[in-house]
């Protein structure tokens, strides 16, 4: 399935072409690279760990959407935004799998940007041919990182970290949606959470924002609040 201008929505920073994709990630078009954020691949299992039973199901879909994501884009280079993995022992007990993975793309180039769960994960294989960087990594124009910056500078970072999801009600006293988010400030942009096991930030969009949501199959811009 090729890019989809019915369910895709291109956004413009800094000169470049962001594509929003509905399966959670950013296809910069001008350099063909995919990014994503906060994969938390095995997290199945640290629960597993801790004694509750859960399977690996979530953790091989959000392996299978981010296959659909390359196959769609035609991407030659991934960036993820730190936590690739979740918590402690979950490179080892998804090993098997992310292998098989890896096997399936090995011409992709894959760069990790070190996250918070990252540190105590355990050591990726060399094997899975993975750059890791202990810090953010400039790709003019923009920096990207792990953690939204504290500080604003004159560069533009895409983050990840903070799960950002937005709250959409039908009307005053309808039903309501919490839904994953693109969000883009002035100074930055987050990306949604891409693993398929993972909770929301709330966020909000004002008049110096932009928030898409991601809408099962499809993303949509969400009306600013002035």
């Amino acid at each position: 399935m090729p890019m989809d201008p019915k369910i895709d929505i291109d956004h413009e920073q800094c000169g470049q072409t962001l594509v929003l994709m509905p399966e959670r990630c950013v296809f910069w078009r001008e350099k063909k690279i995919l990014i994503a954020a906060d994969l938390h691949l095995g997290k199945e299992g640290t629960f597993r760990s801790a004694g509750i039973p859960l399977p690996e199901g979530p953790s091989v879909e959000t392996l299978d959407r981010l296959d659909q994501a390359l196959t769609r884009t035609g991407a030659t280079r991934l960036v993820v935004l730190g936590d690739l993995f979740h918590g402690v022992g979950a490179v080892e007990a998804f090993a098997e799998v992310m292998t098989a993975w890896r096997n399936r793309c090995p011409e992709l180039d894959i760069d990790l940007i070190g996250g918070s769960h990252d540190r105590w994960s355990g050591d990726l294989p060399d094997s899975w041919n993975i750059k890791v960087h202990k810090e953010p990594k400039r790709m003019d124009p923009f920096v990207l990182r792990h953690y939204p910056a504290a500080h604003i500078s004159a560069d533009y970072w895409l983050a990840g970290h903070l799960h950002p999801g937005v709250l959409l009600k039908e009307g005053t006293r309808g039903a309501a949606l919490r839904l994953p988010c693109f969000y883009f400030t002035e100074h930055g942009g987050i990306l949604p959470a891409f693993g398929s096991f993972t909770g929301v930030t709330r966020v909000e969009a004002d008049a110096r924002s932009h928030c898409y949501a991601v809408a099962e199959h499809k993303v949509v811009r969400v009306p600013r609040k002035d």
